[in-house]
Parts: C-alpha cells; structure tokens; sequence
C-alpha cells in the first residue's frame, strides 16, 4: 500500500565548505595526494575521506601516504592511511571506524561505495578526485569492460 504522504531528507546539516581545483590534473592519484598532504598541514585536526577508484589505486595511494608521512616536519601529526574497500578481510576494514590514536590523522581511502553506504565519526575533510570506475559495454568485444571515467559534468563533454 502506498502513502500520499511526503518525506522530506534533510541535506547538509553543517555548512560545506567546496573547494575545486583551478584547471583539471594530469595525474589524478597524485593530486589527490597532495591536496591530502595539503589539508594535514594547513587544516585544523580531523579525519579525511579520500574516494578513489579501485583496489590498485587505494594501495598505491596508501604506501605513498605512508612514505610521504615519514618525510614531514616533526612538528607535524602522524598519518595514518586506512584503505577500505570490499574485498578486503572484515577485521582490516574496520580499522577505519577506529578512532586514530593521538597526534594522528586518519586517511580513509575509499571506493565511492562509501559515499553512500557507510559513516565514519571523525571525518572533517573529503577528497575526491572526480574519477569512478563504471561498467561500459563495448559492442566490439561484446562485453562489459570497467573504465576509469569522470563523474562530474565539468570534465565530461558528453554531459555538459
């Protein structure tokens, strides 16, 4: 049975700061990685989600994170990257919903799954390079192939 009644979803319920890059980046990965060390540097203290596009990228991400922290001023917070995406083993997921100890920053690094499907305490800034791995049938192969593609309209002349 359904109901005339209406919902209403609240949106943001704190005020968002968005913030663009001033022209598109050849390298995605190590943009992405720079504004990370970027917000840990010159921000106030709290965590950061980080969207990325796969496995392999969030890996990768998370041993440069990893390199590039052991590089910072002593003055500076540690680090500490949590990769989180779905074939990884439950017990190592929830690394990510742990609190980070003192004089540290967490760093989840996520599929876009996590915009949707998952809160995490703690998160104050969000990083997302604007790349999504989506199926595309290719009519030559006849077969569903996963391409890195953007997701926002700016970059997408199909869409604009």
């Amino acid at each position: 049975m359904y109901s005339n009644q209406v919902l209403h979803v609240p949106g943001r319920r704190f005020p968002v700061k968005v913030m663009y890059t001033s022209e598109p980046q050849p390298d995605v990965l190590d943009a992405t990685i720079v504004a990370v060390l970027q917000i840990h540097l010159e921000e106030p203290s709290g965590d950061i989600l980080v969207f990325m596009t796969g496995q392999d990228q969030i890996e990768d991400a998370a041993k440069v994170i990893r390199e590039r922290g052991r590089a910072l001023p002593p003055s500076a917070d540690k680090l500490l990257p949590c990769p989180l995406y779905a074939a990884m083993p439950p017990a190592q997921q929830l690394l990510a919903f742990e609190p980070a100890p003192a004089g540290t920053r967490k760093v989840i690094l996520a599929t876009n799954i996590a915009e949707s499907s998952i809160t995490v305490e703690g998160i104050m800034y969000v990083v997302d390079g604007g790349l999504v791995k989506a199926r595309i049938y290719d009519p030559k192969m006849d077969m569903d192939l996963l391409h890195e593609v953007p997701v926002s309209k700016v970059w997408h002349p199909l869409m604009q």
